[in-house]
């Protein structure tokens, strides 16, 4: 039986890595007939790996507006590619954690076009849906847009501008797809530490469509998508609403430098976004959905599917005794990296400098060269 595997996420629950893993390691796929690509079509901002990001990514001109032809033609040619690499392979991988939310808006039918476009191509469809505590989701999610999307509002204003009922209510979210792909080609995984099958998120995610880690795999190792902790968030949020933030580069060059203040400021702040009582109040509304996809889609029943605890870790504050040392480690830092940036371009320049010198001389004096070179020789071979 040949299958589509469709892995939508959710956002921030190690996609990133889950895609560089299936990129890093698609010859291996390949030897077991598994098929991860990259397909040619281009999303601003958005990684390569992410290869299932035709099934629904918007296309939008410097003036906003959208490219919906050309978004429905990248669709039918991606189909098309899919079709294709399925005479080849029984099984291919498509990931894009943007299809947890645009399910719920711009592509409501997505699942029932992908059921039609497995029977007329003679494959199924398989969801691969990873899911994480509502409020580290949540508040991971806010990180991320603030982090990537320019998003300029606080922590509160975000919170009060989501539909929080179609992001976090897992279960009315899987039964709407099981509705139409069926439940049994559903698979939900916790995203949570000690959870994992296999102990890494790699071999959950090999297990979940039909595969066994092994030393055949390569793990490159490191932090694939890092957030912005303690202070840095705020620090980027601000930063956010400058108009030359638009410009990718400075805002790479604002990220990285961030990350590299973000490890300092958890340490010397460490808070959560909620207050353990406000966490608490907002993981109570979610307890009887949780249940019912621990009992109906991991097969668990009277099993809570996740951890409750709730860590006992102040709320942020704006006004925080370490806002100012965070303020000047952003600065030290991006002077630095500044600094280095500039010197090593000097050493460069005036490497450079001494190239062009010494074409310059070998260009004003060439008969003399050429004389050198004939005396050289001459007299070697004597």
């Amino acid at each position: 039986m040949k299958i589509l595997h469709v892995h939508i996420g959710t956002p921030k629950t190690a996609t990133t890595s889950i895609q560089t893993f299936c990129y890093e390691n698609r010859e291996q796929l390949a030897k077991q007939g598994y098929c991860f690509t990259l397909f040619p079509f281009v999303y601003p901002r958005v990684a390569k790996t992410r290869n299932g990001r035709f099934l629904g990514g918007k296309i939008t001109g410097d003036n906003g507006k959208r490219f919906l032809e050309q978004e429905r033609e990248n669709y039918r040619e991606g189909m098309r590619m899919v079709r294709e690499l399925f005479q080849k392979y029984d099984h291919v991988i498509l990931s894009d954690e943007s299809i947890w939310r645009l399910m719920d808006s711009d592509r409501k039918d997505l699942w029932k076009k992908l059921k039609e476009e497995g029977e007329q191509g003679g494959f199924a469809i398989h969801a691969i849906v990873y899911l994480r505590r509502q409020d580290a989701f949540f508040s991971s999610l806010w990180n991320q847009s603030v982090k990537k999307n320019l998003y300029p509002d606080t922590y509160e204003a975000f919170a009060g501008s989501v539909d929080n009922g179609l992001r976090l209510d897992y279960y009315e979210k899987l039964e709407r797809m099981s509705a139409v792909i069926g439940k049994e080609n559903v698979t939900v995984r916790r995203f949570e530490g000690g959870k994992f099958l296999g102990g890494s998120i790699y071999a959950d995610f090999l297990d979940a469509i039909g595969l066994e880690l092994t030393d055949a795999y390569q793990i490159q190792k490191g932090v694939r998508n890092t957030g912005l902790y303690g202070n840095t968030h705020e620090i980027k949020r601000v930063l956010n609403a400058l108009p030359q933030m638009k410009d990718p580069l400075a805002q790479r060059f604002l990220v990285e430098t961030l990350q590299e203040c973000s490890e300092y400021s958890r340490q010397a702040y460490p808070c959560e976004m909620l207050s353990k009582e406000e966490t608490a109040a907002f993981l109570e509304r979610y307890i009887d959905q949780n249940r019912k996809v621990a009992e109906e889609y991991l097969h668990e029943p009277n099993t809570e599917l996740f951890d409750d605890t709730v860590k006992d870790l102040p709320k942020w504050q704006r006004e925080n005794p370490v806002m100012q040392d965070d303020l000047i480690r952003f600065i030290g830092i991006s002077t630095i990296l500044l600094y280095q940036e500039n010197h090593q371009l000097k050493r460069e320049v005036k490497a450079l400098r001494k190239e062009a010198e010494r074409l310059i001389r070998s260009i004003k004096h060439p008969f003399r060269t050429l004389f050198g070179r004939i005396k050289r020789k001459f007299f070697s071979g004597r």
